[in-house]
């Protein structure tokens, strides 16, 4: 697979110059990949902490739901039992 990134004039000399610090030894191709990759992890991990907070905070909210439920039932109980003692 071939990927193709256009840069603006900025970010193409931002990229030039972090180039300059690749390692003689590494073939360019060989660096290009680990930063793609780098980045690629990279984002994975934000990913999947923003879908692990998401989670945790639906979870948070659908407890709170069931409580407040929990509450309004309790509240209206005893109002049934007093209009069972009238009947």
């Amino acid at each position: 697979m071939k990927i193709q990134i256009k840069f603006s004039k900025e970010e193409a000399e931002g990229f030039k110059n972090f180039c300059m610090i690749k390692p003689p030894e590494l073939e360019d191709e060989l660096f290009y990949r680990q930063i793609f990759f780098a980045g690629c992890n990279a984002m994975t991990a934000e990913i999947t902490s923003l879908v692990a907070a998401h989670k945790e905070a639906e979870e948070a909210k659908e407890s709170e739901a069931k409580e407040s439920e929990a509450k309004k039932s309790e509240a209206k109980e005893p109002d049934q039992v007093e209009d069972a003692k009238t009947e």
